[in-house]
């Protein structure tokens, strides 16, 4: 096929690819359109192709072997692209399969949701799906937010205030279990955005503090029940410093 420097020279799909790179097919098509009115147009047109790209290969890479000696350096190059971005892969897995081993061993919830009033869970660790009445992180994860607020305008209000300032901490809610009972819980989120400034997820730990809240109100109650002791303690006081003048 075409002249003896040729000799051995096999065009394969990637060999294709390249001569279409680096050459002008512009004068093959001229060829081409040429002999296609002609007795015997199909096989010219075929043997024009073949002699013609063999010829212009030649004048571009000096032989058909260093033609091919190209198209393996490129297929080893990319067969090492592939295994280094698959180990990288490997890695990145391990990676993350680590990083949610040590947020699952944490006793604290973690949690990721959607950035909007409305939304689900997208991801939480064993202790946050436990602290709202769900066996595994699984069946939590795909649940409307919402559903675990008592009152939803401090969803809004947690929203409204990660959307201005990006951080809350401390935040108090009062919140529902799958199974309905009522509970405290204090977290600090995190409005996590793109490199636009677009919100693209919540993310924050969450933690219940109800038997806090039950000292806290307990120790308030004792207060106040102090403060009316002392108040009537000073009205007796005054009474009997009266009862004396007389």
């Amino acid at each position: 096929m075409g002249d003896g420097n040729a000799k051995g020279f096999s065009v394969n799909a990637k060999t294709i690819i390249l001569i279409l790179l680096f050459l002008n097919v512009g004068f093959t098509i001229k060829m081409i359109k040429k002999y296609q009115n002609t007795k015997d147009a199909g096989y010219v047109r075929e043997q024009t192709f073949k002699d013609q790209m063999e010829k212009r290969v030649q004048r571009a890479f000096g032989s058909a072997e260093e033609l091919n000696r190209i198209v393996e350096d490129a297929t080893r190059q990319k067969e090492e692209a592939e295994r280094v971005a698959e180990a990288l892969k490997d890695q990145l897995q391990k990676s993350e399969s680590q990083k949610k081993q040590l947020l699952n061993s944490l006793k604290e919830g973690v949690y990721q949701c959607d950035p909007g009033v409305e939304g689900v869970f997208t991801w939480v660790n064993q202790a946050c799906a436990e602290m709202f009445g769900y066996k595994s992180p699984e069946e939590m994860i795909g649940t409307k937010v919402e559903d675990i607020y008592v009152n939803i305008e401090d969803r809004r209000r947690l929203v409204e205030r990660l959307e201005k300032d990006g951080f809350w901490g401390n935040f108090v809610s009062f919140c529902r279990k799958k199974n309905g009972v009522r509970f405290y819980t204090e977290r600090t989120s995190n409005m996590a955005k793109d490199e636009n400034g677009k919100p693209i997820r919540i993310e924050g730990i969450i933690r219940d503090i109800t038997e806090r809240k039950k000292l806290e109100e307990e120790l308030q109650r004792n207060i106040k029940k102090l403060e009316k002791n002392l108040e009537a303690s000073k009205k007796e006081i005054t009474t009997l410093k009266n009862q004396r003048k007389r």
